[in-house]
């Protein structure tokens, strides 16, 4: 009988020590992510074209959040339209034809309430648009949608799809992407700034 209690003792402290590695991971885990966001921060405002802001906020989107593909879309206020401005993966061409209605879709519903979004089962999101799968010829499985907000107002979206290693977003991936939009978001605000301060110069230097 006593060993008995002493083996069923060993067996729960193996348990918990099972689960203490695997909330020690876990935290390692987020430490990574946390310095890899630091880092990409600093990338991210380390240059001052637009275009370039762009392209690596999309490259900082996937590495970040380990996903296949990800994607901005940039909001027209007037027309209350969004358009993928940049997209990585082999479908960017096609991405780019399309546009949303503010409201429209998972982007469109992130972009106008200006809150983020995790959908773990886009298919059975009333929301979400098939058709862009359609044109595309990808399937989202899962996907990460958060508002890039300047002084409060929305700008645009940015999207990580399908994670990698079959497991879905989960709130921890998303304080993490919203903490990236915010990055995204200055420097994309910065690149504005600088180009309309130049357009101001050679405006200038012309008519001198």
């Amino acid at each position: 009988r006593e060993w008995k209690m002493a083996a069923k003792k060993m067996v729960v402290k193996k348990i918990d020590l099972d689960e203490w590695l695997s909330h020690l991971k876990g935290i390692e885990t987020r430490a990574e992510k946390l310095t890899l966001l630091a880092k990409l921060s600093q990338v991210l405002n380390s240059t001052l074209d637009h275009l370039e802001v762009r392209r690596m906020a999309m490259e900082a989107a996937c590495q970040l959040m380990n996903a296949e593909v990800a994607s901005l879309l940039l909001l027209d206020d007037e027309k209350k339209k969004l358009y993928f401005e940049v997209a990585l993966g082999d479908r960017e061409e096609t991405l780019k034809t399309i546009t949303l209605d503010l409201g429209e879709g998972i982007a469109g519903w992130v972009a106008k309430q200006g809150k983020p979004l995790v959908v773990n089962r886009p298919d059975k999101d009333p929301r979400f648009l098939k058709e862009v799968d359609g044109k595309t010829k990808f399937k989202s499985r899962n996907l990460l949608c958060v508002p890039i907000k300047v002084k409060k107002k929305v700008i645009g979206v940015l999207e990580a799809v399908n994670k990698r290693g079959g497991e879905g977003f989960n709130q921890a991936d998303l304080a993490l992407f919203n903490s990236l939009a915010d990055q995204v978001a200055i420097a994309l605000d910065n690149a504005r700034l600088y180009q309309e301060l130049e357009e101001t110069f050679f405006q200038t230097a012309e008519s001198m």
